[in-house]
């Protein structure tokens, strides 16, 4: 239909309307909408509208909707038109949304305010065009067509790229000359229920008076799926309208949307993109020897095959690999849009789309890629098309591009689009995650993701509410800075910013040779919680009795100044180093980073050495500001962390907080552990491991009520350290239901020293601890794209060559750039075959016989670190040789044959 700019009548009212000129304006509104419409009557047809004034039962505007004979009727509330048509727009929601809404079932609560509604239209004329060149009449088609005919619904499966949205679409196409078609893409969380009827209220009557609803992709958004069917049966049952469903979900996702509700009576047919490709090879003019090829290139997925075939037809040649990447990258020049091409990658791989009202100032690079066939645009989405495509896209950006570097890691970019998407995209992923290890794996437990989450946006509006009434926190630089930490996570950039507004002015380092933060006027309030530190020490020095601490220092020595200054320069470096982007204020952070080279101890450590906790704090907010390893100020802190106590550092098996029962031993190894593993630190060197596995030994101690922020490092600890999520999810669903609980009745325990920090310290954790899960999972469903990448193409290339860059030296052969790449490559998929198979067997329950492989896979880790640590492109062929062996030791026939230097070789250019 036309496009309709909403609620003209009702904009056009004066400030805050009555309720008889705003429930008539919109009457007004809604008629006009209506009018737009095609002549012929809708599937769902809008037949009167009146507004009802009655003081008992409040002002509401009557809609009658009419089908098949069947009447329904919905009532708008003065309450829900108000809250649609206020403020600078309503999300799209014009008034025949508004009434889509109201056909659901209670649609409208207390707290329902508009928000976007997906169109449940059909794919573009473009992509109708191509769909169109993968119909063949398959078992799969012909399967489909007759459990249709039949007047059943129908779920077709299968793996990804096998052409279940190509078989669906051309079906559709079929019926739509006779049959209404209603077409939804759950990859965009904004189609629900609500397009549903949105579609049949827009869209003419068919012919035949049957409708077939499209539902893509299920498996995208399982928090839907029951409102869906819920609608469809509504929609069967109140208006008798003969709608049947048609969906399409991963193979591994069958059994889970087959439910076992009358809803779900969904036939499974089961699509595989085998015999489709032989097809296609068959209608080619490609010489059957040169088949067997392209089905080896290929792997079943249907479009790689229909673009290797069009290449052989362009070029008289079967298309290498290489090929492909260079096909799906053509053209592809500038940063601009090799940064956006390699972001929708990322996505892809995942099967995301970027939502066009997220493109903001990539639009126009979005709308050039999409041109040149690059992309497509579906249903206000760009996306790269299928999953195959996307990882050789990726590869390609990884291996030439230098994408990681340059334009985040896979994962964190797909992080950033679920924060940008808003929380219906972010619920549906998380929803995603819970039930699929990877598309081609189920999960057999949830990991309460999706729980989890909306328990953290909750904490968040709480934090919200907090700041807005007292941004300083008490004059608590602590709490402000977490509470500050957690608000960016969650999105509350605004929030953020209050704090800044008042953290920034109160700590002064700009002086030339500043050794340590100045507090601008008085001290914070916190510096009360040193002094109560000292007392604690005080204590504790009186149990240890005549023996000294272990370093050296007793509680009188104390300068609670220093270590107070010390480790608020570890929470302004975290501050300023995690700001949002658009606050971010280099020049602070290089202030702070010289203070910390100014403060830091020739020994590395930061004051005192006795409480390593505050030298963990400094590291950690070093590397909020990005710094490493390999920067002094970080190594020469982690080396003192990791050094024994005999030998005058802090490490003693594990870290003591040397201060009593204020940070304890148990929190103090854990922040230590985070530290240390953030900052570049292998969790596999045997100082690591003996820490963690005494902090896992101290369950019974950190999950005691109580020490909510003891937990909170544990368990990221674990995660940094383990690199799996396996074994934490109750302990994590305890905590978020401890600090619910908080909220609702705050308590102050004077048993608990840290008890300002608590709600905000926590709340940052769990935000960072739910975000570093998912970045685990993404990792799980990107497989060995994120863990390796494919390996270079060793057949060369009959389309664009690239040459193999080939030096020599007087020592020997040396790897070019990109050959060392693909060693690099291949640590990293040792690395990431070993992460797996350590997270599928890591849990709270282990076998003798689990212990063997976590041991034995340990071992293979500990090696590739001492391997990796000398690969560089001096590289003589001994490493190499061990890093082959270690390789296919671990990763069998997966090791794909890496390249090797030729010392008689031409330096290449």
């Amino acid at each position: 239909m036309p496009d309709y700019s909403p609620w003209l009548a009702v904009k056009a009212l004066g400030p805050k309307p009555g309720a008889y000129e705003l429930l008539t304006a919109a009457h007004k509104d809604l008629t006009a909408q209506t009018a737009m419409l095609d002549e012929r009557p809708a599937a769902l047809r809008v037949v009167s509208a009146t507004a009802e004034f009655r003081d008992s039962v409040g002002h509401e505007l009557v809609v009658r909707v009419e089908a098949m004979g069947h009447t329904a009727e919905v009532r708008l509330s003065e309450h829900v038109v108000r809250t649609t048509t206020e403020g600078d727009g309503a999300h799209g929601v014009t008034p025949l949304v508004l009434v889509a809404y109201a056909l659901q079932k209670d649609p409208f609560g207390l707290r329902w305010r508009p928000r976007r509604v997906g169109h449940a239209e059909l794919p573009s004329a473009d992509a109708m065009e191509y769909y169109a060149q993968l119909d063949r009449l398959t078992d799969s088609r012909t399967q489909v067509e007759r459990q249709l005919e039949a007047g059943r619904d129908v779920l077709v499966i299968g793996e990804h790229g096998c052409g279940k949205s190509a078989l669906v679409a051309n079906i559709a196409d079929k019926r739509r000359a006779d049959d209404g078609i209603v077409w939804l893409n759950l990859g965009d969380p904004a189609d629900g229920p609500e397009s549903i009827v949105l579609a049949l209220l827009e869209q003419e009557r068919s012919r035949s008076g049957r409708y077939l609803v499209v539902l893509e992709n299920l498996h995208a958004n399982p928090l839907v799926l029951n409102e869906l069917f819920d609608c469809v049966t509504r929609l069967r049952s109140d208006f008798g309208l003969r709608v049947q469903v048609l969906a399409t979900s991963y193979k591994v996702a069958g059994p889970t949307l087959a439910g076992g509700e009358p809803t779900r009576e969904l036939r499974q047919v089961l699509a595989e993109g085998g015999p489709l490709v032989s097809q296609l090879l068959v209608d080619s003019d490609i010489d059957e020897a040169h088949w067997q090829t392209i089905r080896r290139l290929a792997q079943d997925d249907v479009h790689i095959a229909l673009t290797a075939i069009h290449l052989y037809g362009l070029h008289g040649a079967v298309p290498t690999e290489a090929d492909l990447e260079a096909y799906y990258t053509r053209q592809v020049t500038s940063d601009d849009q090799r940064e956006v091409l390699y972001r929708v990658a990322c996505l892809g791989v995942l099967e995301l789309q970027m939502a066009t009202r997220e493109a903001g100032p990539l639009r126009q690079a979005l709308e050039r890629l999409r041109d040149d066939g690059l992309i497509y645009q579906i249903d206000g989405a760009y996306l790269i098309g299928s999953r195959r495509r996307a990882q050789l896209v990726m590869n390609h950006a990884r291996r030439h591009w230098d994408a990681d570097r340059r334009w985040k890691s896979p994962e964190r970019n797909v992080w950033l689009h679920l924060q940008r998407g808003g929380e219906r995209l972010m619920k549906a992923t998380l929803s995603r995650l819970d039930q699929l290890v990877s598309p081609d794996a189920a999960r057999t437990d949830t990991l309460h993701l999706l729980s989890t989450w909306e328990t953290l946006i909750r904490l968040g509006r709480w934090l919200g509410k907090r700041s807005q009434a007292d941004r300083s926190w008490n004059d608590n630089s602590g709490a402000a800075v977490f509470a500050a930490s957690a608000l960016n996570q969650l999105n509350h950039v605004d929030s953020w910013w209050e704090i800044a507004g008042v953290v920034r002015p109160r700590w002064s380092y700009e002086a030339p040779g500043c050794k340590l933060p100045v507090p601008v006027g008085d001290v914070t309030a916190d510096y009360e919680d040193f002094e109560k530190i000292q007392q604690s020490m005080a204590t504790e020095d009186a149990l240890l009795g005549a023996a000294p601490h272990l370093a050296g220092m007793r509680a009188e020595e104390l300068d609670t100044d220093q270590m107070y200054r010390n480790w608020v320069l570890g929470l302004l470096l975290g501050f300023e180093g995690s700001a949002p982007a658009v606050h971010q204020d280099q020049q602070r952070i290089d202030l702070l980073i010289g203070v910390a080279r100014e403060a830091q101890h020739e020994d590395g450590y930061f004051y005192p050495a006795r409480v390593p906790w505050v030298t963990a704090r400094v590291v950690l907010g070093l590397t909020q500001a990005n710094l490493r390893m390999d920067h002094p100020v970080v190594r020469d802190a982690c080396n003192w962390l990791l050094r024994q106590v005999s030998a005058g550092g802090s490490f003693d098996n594990w870290w003591r907080s040397g201060t009593g029962t204020w940070n304890r031993d148990e929190a103090t190894t854990a922040m230590c552990l985070s530290a240390l593993v953030r900052a570049g630190v292998s969790p596999t060197r045997p100082e690591m491991e003996t820490a963690h596995a005494w902090l896992v030994g101290r369950e019974g101690e950190w999950t005691t009520p109580g020490r909510e922020i003891d937990m909170a490092q544990a368990l990221e600890a674990t995660l940094l350290c383990t690199g799996a999520a396996n074994g934490t999810q109750e302990h994590l669903r305890a905590l978020f239901q401890r600090i619910a609980s908080e909220q609702r009745h705050p308590t102050l325990l004077s048993t608990a020293p840290e008890e300002r920090l608590r709600i905000p310290f926590v709340a940052a954790q769990l935000a960072d601890i739910v975000w570093r899960i998912v970045q685990l999972e993404s990792l799980k469903l990107f497989g060995d794209v994120i863990n390796q990448g494919r390996p270079e193409p060793s057949e060369p290339s009959e389309v664009a060559v690239v040459p193999q860059i080939v030096t020599s030296s007087a020592n020997g052969a040396t790897l070019s750039r990109r050959n060392l790449r693909a060693w690099q490559r291949g640590c990293e998929q040792i690395e990431g075959t070993i992460r797996e198979r350590i997270a599928k067997r890591d849990g709270p329950m282990r076998t003798p016989a689990v212990e063997k492989v976590i041991n034995e896979q340990l071992s293979y880790r500990a090696q590739l670190t001492e391997l990796t640590s000398l690969l560089d492109e001096h590289a003589d062929r001994e490493l190499l040789e061990r890093i082959d062996a270690l390789g296919r030791t671990v990763c069998g026939v997966a090791w794909p044959d890496l390249p090797w230097p030729d010392a008689g070789s031409e330096a290449g250019s």
